[in-house]
């Protein structure tokens, strides 16, 4: 069974480009003082009764064994499903004259080395595990600028680009015009020996935006991350995600990495990279999203559902709010401690499920086992008082620079609820009495090639 729309991978004569991507350093607000600090919310307790201390070891298990449990949930799905086929083709692009394989799983070009036949190369905006992101521009489209994404030479990075390929064109499939604030992917190839993603190039990601702000002060993320910038984002994120789950299509990558700036004075913007992508009938497994985003009942090994992506919204909503994230530990069990911190208690139910016991005391306390860098032990993790997240925004956002607070913790709350059989949905999340002062942008001009500065990109010489 065949699908009109999802072969149809090439860049458009007619592209519509929504948005004008602006200079991102031409909006920056001006400096005035020093970062924040941290606000601390946990402390340890140690266990000292010995039996109790070797119970809790014994309900720990092993602890490379914890480390490493993982949970598949595998949907149902109906048989005729499961018999669908769908073809989508991506061009080759080779010498006829060479059979040769490249030397190394990395690929780098040379200083306006011209890709795939369109695309002129001339910097390389970041590069990561599985794959580097190039800056060029489409010589037979008015040089409109792209971000040319070049997987690894290996098969589990091919498999995940081929992956997030055939993603992105269902996405377009139902939205071909580009107006759900999802990155466009407007042209794939392989090249020697290699897949190439090209998508529509965006400005900065808010997390680089607002960790630059940082540098200049804190009143200068505070000026422009106040409650009308975040419920800007909000509205446009919910929307994104709304879409994607009428497309049975869970992002479980929701972050300040993952959402980029297409014009920060109009505040409008893009999420990007579906990479970790789960569909419907995908097995849902218990590792997956970044750990500081990470929803409690994926942590806890239970079935989930798309509003894990709600969740993860909800963390992104209080990081821009504060400059850093209250969930911003380096272990899973601080981590799904400060959800109890600020958010709890957690249900019963959600402390019984498959790796319950893995963090959660008879009690109900969540408790760690040899954490690196103290005294071996076990301890019990308590909260500092007055650290629910309704009482942490009300101390440390300032009105007369934030705007409703009161309003937006509401929203908050709502997006972080733990119980995830209460949380919102992305459809229902827009429907909050916070998100009715906001609405979505209006259809833009054509595309502003951004002239970046020194900072914004690594030349190949360089590299």
């Amino acid at each position: 069974m065949r699908r009109a729309g999802l072969t149809d991978l090439t860049l458009p004569e007619d592209l519509i480009w929504t948005v004008p991507v602006t200079p991102l350093e031409e909006q920056l607000p001006q400096p005035t003082r020093a970062p924040p600090q941290r606000i601390p919310i946990l402390n340890r307790v140690l266990v000292s009764h010995a039996a109790s201390s070797a119970a809790l070891r014994e309900r720990r298990g092993s602890q490379t064994a914890a480390q490493h449990l993982v949970v598949s949930h595998v949907p149902s799905a109906p048989p005729e499903l499961l018999q669908q086929c769908v073809m989508m083709s991506i061009p080759t692009i080779f010498n006829p004259n060479l059979n040769g394989m490249e030397p190394n799983p990395d690929f780098l070009p040379s200083p306006n080395e011209t890709v795939g036949f369109n695309y002129k190369v001339d910097g390389i905006l970041g590069s990561g595990s599985f794959a580097t992101v190039f800056r060029a521009v489409h010589d037979g489209a008015q040089n409109r600028p792209v971000a040319l994404k070049c997987l690894k030479n290996a098969k589990e990075t091919m498999d995940a680009g081929l992956g997030e390929a055939r993603i992105q064109a269902l996405i377009r499939l139902h939205d071909p015009r580009g107006r759900r604030h999802i990155v466009r992917l407007l042209d794939c190839f392989y090249y020697r020996e290699h897949l190439f993603l090209v998508y529509e190039r965006l400005n900065a990601s808010v997390l680089a935006h607002y960790m630059h702000l940082e540098t200049l002060g804190p009143r200068a993320r505070a000026e422009y991350w106040h409650a009308g910038s975040i419920g800007a984002l909000s509205i446009q994120m919910l929307d994104a995600l709304s879409f994607l789950t009428s497309l049975g299509i869970t992002h479980c990558d929701v972050k300040t990495a993952n959402i980029c700036i297409v014009n920060a004075e109009r505040r409008i913007f893009k999420l990007i990279d579906f990479g970790s992508v789960v569909l419907t009938y995908d097995a849902h497994m218990s590792y997956l999203q970044s750990r500081w985003y990470r929803a409690p009942e994926v942590i806890l090994g239970l079935s989930w559902t798309p509003k894990i992506d709600v969740w993860s919204l909800g963390c992104v909503a209080i990081e821009l709010a504060f400059g850093f994230l209250p969930f911003q530990f380096a272990s899973t069990d601080l981590v799904l401690a400060a959800h109890k911190a600020t958010r709890g208690p957690f249900p019963p139910w959600m402390m019984e499920g498959p790796l319950g016991s893995i963090y959660f005391s008879s009690s109900g306390c969540v408790y760690e086992v040899d954490p690196p860098a103290i005294a071996p032990g076990t301890y019990l993790l308590r909260s500092e008082p007055n650290t629910t997240l309704h009482e942490l925004l009300a101390q440390h956002l300032d009105p007369s620079i934030f705007g409703d607070v009161l309003s937006f913790s509401l929203f908050a709350e709502t997006l972080l609820t733990l119980d995830p059989n209460v949380r919102p949905t992305a459809a229902e999340a827009l429907q909050h009495p916070w998100m009715a002062s906001y609405g979505l942008p209006l259809d833009d001009p054509p595309i502003i090639p951004v002239t970046p500065s020194s900072s914004d990109v690594v030349s190949l010489k360089e590299k």
